[in-house]
């Protein structure tokens, strides 16, 4: 029993049980504690950012030949691509096959319009809400650099045995920290059932559960055959990352797990280089729940309003959608911003149709962020199997 009660996982299952509990019944206390959830997903960022810069560095200048990170890089773009337009194109089809906006929204337009409102930044259309986070892009591109540089070093060894040692100290850090998920996950549940309201929630909850059937089936059928191609199973790769998955859940943010989810598949057998390198670049390019919600979300807004869409339109929305979900880098709320700007960019989709996402925004960014974690880790996975970057433990 002590255990099971010492296991993360369990402690954030019970926190989300919890949450929505105190969100029903006690609402005031609930909205009052929602900061403890938003503070707690700050903090985890700033431990992202030198995590992601150290692993790339190390990794990088570790790497045994420039030709070989060529060609990793080149394989990683190659596989995110393919995989978020693959997304794309399955959230629209199978939203146009299943209709989810296919609603009355005379009776819930009054609800939603008393209890929710587009958030202040999607007043605006520029190129600027769908290119990449500036931070991410900064990083990236530093650590790139200083690997590089460091890769040619004569005594390079030591440096990199030095960094590992600074990188090995914020893994123990974050360790300590992250005992407090339970607590930011209680929070972050119970706020959202507490301002929402399941009476405004339940009416939207077709879009709810296709995003969820269709995450589903795409983690299981696209990635699960591309795992097996590979010698691995889904299954185990969803075991293995659990207690992840439960906190991005609970946080809506996958970009909290980024150190732990480093350092887990590290522990599983890909090499280091590897893994810094695809999964903090993949965090950019390869969100493969966001480019499923924003093909879902755009046909649930077609479908909202009747909009008769021709070919033509079909592929500007797919292309416009592949350039706007390169932008949404796994924090929460990014992958809205991102539908609003395609949104903006779209004729003839009213924007006020947002406002009936916005009402459910909370649980289909949960669903989208699990599965770009799952993603993530799959493909590296992936490119640490085809590089012969992986040892079996």
């Amino acid at each position: 029993m002590r255990k099971i009660f010492s296991n993360l996982a369990f402690q954030v299952l019970i926190a989300l049980i919890a949450g929505v509990a105190t969100g029903i019944y006690f609402p005031g206390f609930a909205v009052k504690q929602g900061f403890i959830g938003t503070y707690f997903i700050k903090i985890t960022e700033w431990f992202a950012a030198p995590v992601i810069f150290l692993s790339i560095t190390t990794g990088i200048a570790a790497i045994a030949s420039l030709r070989k990170l060529g060609r990793i890089a080149l394989k990683s773009v190659i596989l995110f691509e393919v995989l978020t337009t693959i997304a794309i194109i399955f959230g629209l089809a199978m939203a146009a096959l299943l209709k989810p906006g296919t609603i009355d929204k005379g009776n819930i337009q009054e609800i939603i319009k008393t209890h929710f409102q587009l958030p202040y930044h999607t007043t605006s259309s520029g190129w600027h809400n769908y290119l990449p986070a500036q931070n991410v892009l900064w990083i990236l591109t530093s650590a790139m650099t200083i690997g590089l540089l460091l890769h040619f070093l004569p005594q390079k060894d030591k440096y990199i045995f030095k960094l590992e040692k600074i990188r090995d100290l914020i893994f123990r850090v974050i360790t300590l920290f992250f005992s407090l998920t339970p607590l930011a996950v209680f929070s972050g549940m119970a706020y959202t059932i507490a301002s929402f309201g399941l009476h405004s929630i339940l009416p939207m909850s077709k879009l709810v559960a296709v995003m969820y059937l269709l995450v589903i089936i795409f983690v299981f059928a696209f990635l699960g055959l591309l795992l097996r191609y590979y010698k691995f199973s889904i299954w185990q790769l969803l075991v293995l990352i659990k207690e992840e998955i439960l906190i991005v859940f609970g946080t809506s943010s996958s970009r909290t797990v980024i150190p732990l989810l480093i350092a887990r598949l590290e522990h599983y057998g890909c090499s280091k280089p590897v893994t810094g390198f695809v999964l903090s670049i993949g965090y950019s390019f390869n969100l493969i729940g966001t480019s499923i919600y924003l093909g879902l979300c755009t046909m649930f807004l077609i479908q909202l309003y009747n909009i008769e869409v021709d070919m033509y339109t079909y592929f500007k929305i797919i292309l416009i959608l592949m350039l706007v979900s390169k932008g949404a880098s796994g924090v929460p709320g990014a992958g809205f911003v991102a539908l609003s700007s395609a949104i903006y960019i779209l004729p003839g989709i009213p924007s006020e149709g947002l406002l009936f996402i916005v009402a459910v925004e909370r649980f289909l960014n949960e669903a989208r962020s699990i599965t770009n974690t799952i993603g993530n880790a799959a493909c590296t996975l992936v490119i640490a199997k085809s590089e012969n970057e992986f040892a079996e433990r």
